[in-house]
């Protein structure tokens, strides 16, 4: 298979880990992840049976998870991002919380046995997968037979997310 931690266009794994420890704070997640995170819960929530193992692919933070878990509060919740920072970042953030477990990996190669999961997510995070064909398919590996995934995810043009406008509306320029 492909090397673990594939981006797409050249983007780094150090891009990702550079934002960790301010992630929670950017203007992005009031508003881009904020909305977007609360369509896929409400969809989620829409689709019916309650899940007692959620995957978040692309987690960063855990933020999509902090959200479920106020949802579901028995449910073991469970994320992977290709950033180590961000890994370390939501491990940091929800320890000694037995229902969160996070690990570094990629898309491509998810780190689970199969049918491990009822549910799937993925947000804002699609565009980023180098190998997108190969992470969709790891993820329907991942869920149970009647699993559902739910995906959203935005691909905006590259000045937007990068560069002197980008590190200004995200302020990071304050680091």
């Amino acid at each position: 298979g492909p090397p673990p931690s594939v981006l797409r266009d050249g983007e780094t794994m150090r891009t990702f880990g550079d934002r960790a420890p301010n992630y929670d704070r950017s203007i992005r997640q009031r508003l881009v992840f904020g909305p977007v995170h609360d369509a896929v819960l409400n969809a989620f929530t829409a689709a019916g049976g309650p899940p007692q193992d959620i995957l978040d692919v692309g987690c960063g933070t855990g933020r999509l998870l902090e959200a479920a878990s106020v949802r579901r509060s028995r449910t073991q919740l469970s994320g992977i991002d290709v950033s180590e920072k961000m890994i370390t970042e939501a491990q940091r953030k929800h320890e000694g919380d037995p229902r969160f477990s996070f690990k570094q990996g990629d898309a491509s190669a998810l780190p689970f046995g199969a049918a491990s999961f009822d549910v799937a997510f993925s947000t804002m995070s699609l565009h980023h997968w180098g190998e997108q064909a190969s992470g969709i398919r790891e993820v329907a590996r991942v869920l149970r037979p009647s699993g559902l995934f739910v995906l959203a995810d935005v691909d905006v043009p590259f000045i937007f997310v990068t560069g002197p406008l980008f590190n200004w509306i995200d302020g990071s320029q304050f680091r």
